[in-house]
């Protein structure tokens, strides 16, 4: 599995455990681990210029594998082991990568 990857795999919500697309953002050193974060279609939760969303204009829709407009969420984390991804549907581009592991870095390190 490799960065940049939208896989398949289980998230546990408070309501239920469900299939999810996600984003797959690093992979831990060492082990087969990943840090992830969640693809949702409750496209009201974006968080301005932090969540990303993919739809239809957006340049990697077509590569994505996403049938419907997602939001990819920053603040839904989660690191999964390389046993719990269900497979792969697509991809998101180097540059969108770059762009969402650069918001999500800028935010850690805010003062």
């Amino acid at each position: 599995m490799e960065e940049g990857q939208i896989i398949l795999t289980v998230f546990e919500t408070d309501k239920a455990k469900k299939i999810r697309p996600a984003l797959v953002l690093r992979k831990a050193p060492k082990y087969n681990d990943y840090l992830v974060c969640g693809i949702s279609s409750k496209l009201y939760e974006e968080v301005d210029d932090f969540d990303m969303l993919i739809n239809e204009g957006h340049p990697d829709f077509k590569n994505s594998g996403l049938k419907h407009d997602g939001l990819i969420r920053l603040f839904f984390l989660g690191m999964i082991r390389e046993e719990e991804i269900l497979g792969s549907i697509g991809s998101v581009s180097k540059a969108t990568l770059h762009t969402l592991q650069g918001r999500l870095a800028d935010y850690i390190h805010q003062k």
